[in-house]
């Protein structure tokens, strides 16, 4: 059990490194246009390629995964994580930049595979409280990592992000190599059929589709957040650095202190009161946000009880649509993740097309929140009351 639990660490440590290659660079984004003379749309534009690159493999890890197992896939992923790192660290152009992201982004798609082993070794309580911890130590990233990202872009140059993440990446690397449990293999064959067969029983499953499109409503007022805050802060508001970190450490904080409720709540709460709580909670954040958006310091405070509501809700819908015994976890997961992944790369081009138009002023920002948040409510709710019986186990 042990060596369980230190697996769960070092694949914290993985899913925060591939987190924070994109928190770090994101306040350096403005001195990577620069320098390449490119536009300022490719600043939202490298979060949403590094996403795409996630995709782009996302669906044939679940089959890998069940013919090779998913401690080949999460050491696989980690180890091309850092060699597409030190690709864009030596890039010298803004498209051999983007490539690089887009190439980077695949390796965050194994992740996928420490979910599935998470939910394939723990019962319902441990798995819960586990995922709060992965998802919130990923949030985690957003606080640390501006700062980290702006103090490195203030003093030197933005290409030493990418080694720090080389060397946070290598750590990961060999704790997962000495820890990852083996994983039974159900496959000796992979064969396109079956694999097309199985992942339409996975997406024709209501419950399921349902789960995810609450998971990717309730997720895009921070996504939005992450990829065009540079934009509001540093383009339109024209403050600085410091300030950028400290409305992320607003904004990011309330789901660090959900990830710390959850260890009581798990087990306390049912399913469905986590999670319609959340999604209340959440809510009532958008819309303060959309109301007060004329102040970014309201504004913020908004996003803090959004993000809050988030970490409450999430990691409960995610243990309903993953726990299910009668498919595979790795085929699930990655379905999930590339459903979620494909329409936040859309939602952050989206909100910036959008956005753009208006100069990226806060009240564009808020509306689309909003509109998010709305979303989330509608679908989560009906999400909630399919499930209340469900129980912990």
């Amino acid at each position: 059990m042990k060596k369980l639990y230190l697996f769960a660490v070092f694949l914290v440590i993985y899913e925060f490194t591939t987190y924070s290659a994109n928190d770090m660079i994101m306040p350096g984004m403005i001195a990577v246009v620069n320098q390449f003379n490119a536009p300022l749309s490719y600043v939202a534009a490298s979060l949403s390629f590094y996403m795409l690159g996630e995709c782009a493999i996302q669906l044939w890890l679940g089959p890998l995964a069940e013919r090779y197992g998913k401690r080949r896939m999460i050491l696989i992923g980690n180890f091309s994580f850092l060699i597409f790192t030190i690709l864009i660290a030596c890039s010298m152009s803004i498209n051999q930049f983007m490539f690089g992201r887009w190439l980077q982004g695949s390796g965050m798609a194994f992740i996928a595979m420490g979910y599935a082993v998470i939910h394939e070794k723990f019962d319902d309580k441990g798995a819960v409280r586990i995922i709060s911890i992965m998802g919130n130590v990923s949030i985690l990233a957003p606080l640390i990592g501006p700062l980290i990202g702006g103090v490195i872009v203030s003093y030197s140059s933005w290409r030493y992000i990418f080694i720090l993440t080389c060397i946070l990446g290598f750590i990961s690397l060999c704790g997962l190599y000495k820890n990852t449990p083996e994983s039974r293999t159900r496959v000796e064959k992979l064969e396109l059929k079956p694999v097309l067969r199985h992942y339409w029983e996975i997406a024709t499953s209501s419950n399921y589709m349902l789960g995810v499109a609450c998971t990717i409503a309730a997720a895009m007022p921070l996504l939005i957040w992450l990829g065009l805050a540079p934009n509001l802060i540093l383009h339109n508001l024209h403050l600085d650095y410091t300030h950028y970190i400290i409305y992320q450490i607003i904004t990011i904080g309330g789901l660090s202190i959900s990830s710390i409720a959850m260890q009581f709540l798990a087990g306390r709460w049912q399913f469905h009161q986590l999670i319609l709580r959340g999604c209340y909670i959440s809510l009532a954040g958008v819309i303060f946000s959309f109301v007060f958006n004329f102040s970014i310091n309201l504004l913020s405070v908004g996003l803090f009880f959004y993000s809050l509501g988030l970490g409450l809700s999430n990691g409960s819908i995610i243990r309903i649509i993953i726990s299910n015994k009668n498919v595979s976890q790795s085929m699930a997961a990655s379905l999930m993740t590339f459903s979620q992944t494909l329409l936040f790369a859309i939602g952050i081009q989206l909100s910036d097309y959008i956005t753009g138009k208006f100069n990226y002023s806060a009240f564009s920002f808020a509306t689309c929140c909003l509109i998010a948040g709305i979303c989330s409510l509608v679908l989560t709710r009906k999400f909630a009351l399919r499930n209340v019986e469900r129980q912990w186990n």
